[in-house]
């Protein structure tokens, strides 16, 4: 009976397990998370579609200038993201989140009174289905609680 018990609780965490990892969309943002939190510039922008285009008409290039200088005045950083609201449509997807930062900013020139040591910002995305891949097409984001342009 008591193995009977413990096989019956392994197997739902088994279940519980295989569903957190069953949405690739999600699966998206949290490779996207790992990769800010590891500040790996190439890992994040593997999730970025090459016809990135920002809500301000920014391009990927431009994208790309920001977060490595962003991750270039870090030692430290930390994502995580709340809120997350995904709709889906045929091969897209609009996701609207809230990005919480926090760091240590590094000590050099100056820095630690320019960049924060804490930010956070609501995020529009619309990702789409590349191959395989779900990878961020369009973005708008502004300070949290801040209303939209």
């Amino acid at each position: 009976m008591k193995t009977l018990r413990w096989a019956a609780a392994l197997g739902i965490l088994a279940l519980t397990a295989c569903g957190r990892h069953g949405d690739p969309v999600k699966e998206s943002l949290d490779a996207m998370v790992k990769a800010a939190n590891d500040r790996d510039v190439d890992a994040l922008f593997g999730h970025v579609s090459p016809s990135f285009q920002g809500a301000d008409g920014s391009g990927l290039a431009d994208a790309r200038a920001i977060v490595q200088r962003m991750f270039a005045a870090y030692e430290i950083l930390n994502v995580t993201l709340g809120d997350v609201r995904v709709e889906r449509g045929e091969g897209a997807a609009r996701v609207r989140l809230r990005a919480q930062m926090s760091g240590q900013p590094r000590k050099v020139g100056g820095l630690g009174g320019l960049v924060p040591s804490s930010a956070a910002y609501d995020f529009d995305l619309r990702l789409n289905r590349e191959g395989d891949a779900w990878k961020v097409a369009w973005a708008q984001w502004n300070p949290a609680g801040a209303s939209a342009p």
